[in-house]
């Protein structure tokens, strides 16, 4: 765990790396970020320095992947997209420091994104709305048809469903892009309601064999 409640994401070249490795910046080898807290930001560092105002999570790439559904609406197949990390750092609950994890690993229930991070993810149904249920405002497939909201919930917390053990043959049909950036988001964030509960924002991403098919 890194003991610092408050980091700076470093979004450093390969090439740069040599230069800033003795100035001030942190590398993190499990999750595969470098940080430095804000009272070492010095002037060799500041060019490097992601310029984001709140974040929970912190990964080197993130990759997006791209599969299709049947809505539960209109019950036309659509587009739906994933958010899925490999190696990332999150913030503990207490806002107490930072836990390092390398594992695959789906994103979701996403309050909030850098603009660029919105470029990269190029995906026109894929955008900041509220749910119907819970009240959480957060980055959410729609329907490409009819425009229903397809939540978070289903598709990444249900057994079987889109992304949530997905199969092998699915992921194989699936465009999978891969984003060599940095990715920084705040998720998880409860409804202004409820601010006290607990919403999961990740889930491991597990690859399943098919099923045998039935006699």
């Amino acid at each position: 765990m890194i003991d610092v409640t408050d980091i700076i994401p470093l979004d450093i070249p390969t090439e740069s790396i040599s230069d800033v490795a003795c100035q001030g910046a942190h590398f993190d080898d499990i999750s595969g970020i470098w940080y430095t807290e804000p009272r070492e930001l010095n002037e060799a560092l500041r060019g490097y320095a992601y310029d984001v105002d709140t974040f929970n999570v912190a990964a080197p790439y993130y990759l997006v992947i791209t599969s299709k559904m049947h809505c539960w609406s209109c019950h036309q197949p659509t587009r739906i997209h994933g958010l899925m990390i490999t190696r990332f750092m999150k913030q503990n609950q207490d806002g107490k420091g930072w836990l390092s994890v390398r594992r695959n690993t789906f994103l979701f229930h996403i309050n909030s994104l850098p603009d660029e991070i919105k470029k990269n993810i190029k995906a026109s149904n894929y955008y900041l709305d509220k749910s119907k249920t819970t009240g959480l405002r957060y980055w959410m497939n729609h329907c490409e048809i009819c425009g229903e909201r397809l939540g978070d919930y289903e598709l990444f917390c249900l057994e079987d469903e889109a992304f949530h053990q997905m199969t092998v043959e699915k992921i194989l049909r699936a465009n999978v892009r891969k984003v060599n950036k940095l990715f920084v988001s705040t998720a998880g964030n409860p409804a202004d309601h409820a601010p006290k509960d607990v919403v999961r924002y990740l889930c491991d991403a597990r690859f399943v064999m098919n099923a045998p098919a039935s006699p």
